[in-house]
């Protein structure tokens, strides 16, 4: 992973995908998410399953973060 996947918004907080690699990390997450929701019946375990992935794409944004990148809106 190199720096600038994700980089600071225009308008807002928070960070925001810079690059065609960012953007693919959020498309992962959001079908990551979906599958999980869709193949854990358990509930409990639905929601530990759902906090790591919400934990991994935060180390990924983290580790990828370049507050110089340039983003959309």
């Amino acid at each position: 992973m190199k720096r600038g996947w994700f980089g600071p918004k225009r308008w807002g907080w928070g960070a925001s995908p810079a690059t065609a690699e960012g953007w693919a990390v959020i498309g992962v997450f959001i079908l990551a998410m979906g599958a999980t929701g869709y193949l854990v019946d358990e509930p409990v375990w639905r929601w530990a399953v759902m906090l790591v992935e919400i934990a991994l794409l935060l180390v990924v944004i983290a580790r990828t973060y370049d507050k110089n990148a340039r983003t959309g809106v």
